[in-house]
């Protein structure tokens, strides 16, 4: 229809102008209600899925999930903890001169990126808390950034593992545990009977059991689990199974550490963080108490896989027993022997039997819950956690360094950042 003649007052025009806004609302209406039922059937589906996990796993498993979402560094405050007290002597490093972080420049890689940065902005720009370097006995770099201070609390995360290494040696050296070659049930007796009597102790520490393990996958996926499931010891016991063709490769599981806890428990008749204050915490010199959080407080077992809580100078005590061969002040802490067969790994992991080339590209190796890389005739190990909480021992330098954060910021391996540093010190 021509459209001067529409400009005028066209009974025809009219009605076929209000057929079409009435069609353009019909359409529209149209969308909006199809768009609902949609939004009503993904809704409906959430909730469906949510309730099922629910009756799966358990109602404070998805709570805990949709509550808290992804892990951090502050996890410390949603979960009860067993207390750890600290050394009745504190030891106290002895200070000398101080690094200038301003100045010391630190190299380090970023993606494709080889990048440059004074000590105290990388660190501060890095999502950084606390820095610690200790050099021959000496507290040379202690740092603080992102309101955190020498009093704050610092969370673990897998840096654990490390821990529970050291707790199931002393178990060894006291005589709880009779060797890393006993097989798994003769601790866990309900998996008795089944092919779980071909694992042993030993196969938890190197992570190479045949327990299955599944990275990912939200909350069905064994990352999540094992973080935020109410019953940890359960979980482990009664909810693991077997993976076939593993033949004995590296696979990297949270599964290990909560089986190495319950094993613990029941050899020394104690909870683990008990056990860890009475042989490790209060003779170390540490001077502030510590905790290790629980999976919740009606079944009381320690976060094996990533718990410990404390301050990053009292992290630096346990590199310095490291460093010095289980010696502290004189006294054998644990042994000397342990520490060598725990930490110290001539064979890197490889292409072949280990896909995160990350680790392989780097010589790592990984011994018993501890990485190493050699360093000349020598071996420097370390501890990691979740955003590169670390406990780095150099035995060539006789240095350690800790370092904890709230993330990694724009460093693509903090373990090279550290080795860097300390290398760099050496030969001023």
């Amino acid at each position: 229809m021509n459209q001067s003649l529409c400009k005028r007052k066209n009974p025809t025009c009219t009605r076929i102008s209000m057929k079409l806004v009435s069609h353009s609302r019909g359409i529209r209406l149209n969308i909006k209600k199809k768009l609902f039922v949609a939004l009503g059937i993904i809704g409906i589906g959430c909730i469906v899925l949510i309730g099922y996990s629910a009756l799966r796993f358990s109602p404070e498993y998805m709570l805990r999930i949709i509550k808290y979402g992804n892990s951090d560094i502050n996890d410390y405050g949603i979960f009860p903890a067993r207390k750890i007290n600290k050394a009745e002597e504190p030891f106290y490093y002895r200070k000398t001169e101080q690094i200038n972080g301003d100045e010391f420049v630190i190299s380090y890689q970023y993606g494709n990126q080889e990048k440059v940065e004074a000590l105290n902005t990388l660190l501060e720009k890095s999502g950084t808390t606390a820095f610690i370097v200790i050099a021959n006995d000496q507290l040379v770099y202690e740092g603080y950034f992102n309101d955190y201070d020498r009093n704050s609390i610092n969370t673990s995360f897998s840096a654990a593992k490390s821990f529970v290494s050291l707790l199931i040696g002393l178990a060894i050296d006291d005589g709880s545990i009779q060797s890393v070659h006993e097989p798994i049930t003769n601790y866990i007796t309900e998996l008795a009977g089944t092919d779980f009597e071909l694992i042993t102790i030993e196969d938890l520490l190197l992570m190479r059991s045949p327990i299955s393990y599944k990275e990912g996958k939200f909350w069905f996926g064994d990352d999540a689990k094992t973080y935020y499931m109410p019953d940890l010891r359960e979980l482990a016991m009664k909810r693991t199974k077997l993976a076939e063709g593993t033949d004995g490769n590296f696979h990297y599981n949270n599964y290990h550490p909560l089986l190495l806890g319950i094993i613990l428990e029941r050899s020394t008749g104690k909870a683990v963080a008990a056990y860890m204050e009475e042989k490790l915490w209060k003779r170390i010199g540490t001077e502030y108490g510590a905790s290790w959080s629980l999976d919740s407080e009606q079944t009381g077992f320690e976060k094996m896989e990533s718990g410990i809580n404390a301050r990053a100078i009292d992290f630096a005590k346990v590199g310095s027993l490291i460093l010095q061969d289980g010696v502290w002040e004189g006294e054998e802490i644990i042994s000397k022997q342990w520490l060598q067969k725990s930490t110290i790994v001539e064979t890197p992991l490889n292409h072949e039997e280990y896909q995160n080339s990350f680790l392989a590209d780097r010589n790592t190796g990984y011994g018993y819950m501890w990485y190493s890389v050699s360093n000349d005739e020598n071996y420097d190990v370390y501890a990691l956690g979740k955003y590169s909480q670390i406990i780095y021992v150099s035995q060539k330098y006789k240095t350690v360094v800790v370092r904890n954060g709230f993330g990694n910021g724009e460093v693509d391996w903090w373990p090279d950042v550290i080795r860097n540093l300390i290398e760099q010190l050496h030969v001023q």
